[in-house]
């Protein structure tokens, strides 16, 4: 009798192991809504650091951390706590945009040794981002360079365009052409007025193309050489025009 107790009792205790087992809920994780910002910052040597950024109070995930990446999702840097996240001084990072990202995530993530959040892999989930500029930027221009004849012919360019469009920053903007020394020769306003430039009438010789971004502080109006801009700025790389 007290055999087949024992037996009984093993019995229901190896039922109940086995439904704890098949009742165990896997967590799946869930970032929420990260909000604040979005931030922007002038590069000027000062530090500039983040403030006000909440997580969303219903996220899930065993383990968390934030995440700073590139435009390109190249991973910054994982500040683990809010605190360490507003430590982080931007100024640093040049020019350009940087984007916060909260993450939950449980231990099979492969976050300690991921170099892109494109190849995040596991059990996670990356919220919504908040934007970081620190400008102004002027991103880099690519096209050209353009080679030209003047025989009284009109020489119009044309298949200019930006590396990383979203990468520009600051209130401003204008296109600059100036001649190898700098010396202000135009700035038309957009892109299509610059493919409306004739450079066959500005004879032979050598023209730049830039592209600047800037603040009401700078003096573009006014300013007869570009190597004498003062303010809140930033110039491109230039495209060159042969005139020969």
């Amino acid at each position: 009798m007290i055999k087949k107790m024992i037996l009984g009792m093993l019995a229901i205790v190896l039922m109940v192991t086995s439904c704890s087992d098949d009742d165990a809920v896997a967590i799946v994780p869930n970032a929420g809504i990260l909000t604040g910002g979005p931030f922007s910052f002038t590069v000027d040597g000062q530090a500039d650091t983040v403030s006000g950024i909440s997580t969303d109070p219903s996220a899930v995930g065993t383990n968390r951390t934030f995440v700073i990446t590139d435009l390109d999702l190249n991973i910054l840097g994982t500040p683990p706590t809010l605190d360490a996240l507003e430590g982080v001084n931007f100024e640093g990072a040049g020019r350009g945009v940087c984007l916060i990202w909260y993450l939950r995530y449980e231990n099979d993530t492969n976050i300690d040794s991921a170099t892109n959040a494109a190849d995040l892999t596991g059990t996670f989930d990356l919220s919504n981002s908040i934007r970081v500029e620190r400008g102004p930027n002027a991103d880099t221009i690519i096209g050209g360079p353009f080679n030209f004849n003047v025989d009284g012919t009109p020489d119009m360019v044309s298949g200019i365009s930006f590396e990383n469009p979203d990468n520009r920053i600051g209130t401003n903007f204008t296109w600059v052409i100036t001649d190898d020394t700098g010396f202000i020769l135009g700035t038309p306003p957009t892109l299509s007025a610059v493919e409306g430039v004739n450079f066959d009438g500005a004879g032979g010789g050598v023209c730049l193309i830039w592209y600047l971004r800037y603040e009401n502080d700078t003096n573009i109006a006014t300013v007869t050489n570009a190597n004498d801009l003062t303010g809140t700025f930033h110039l491109s790389n230039s495209i060159t025009v042969n005139r020969n």
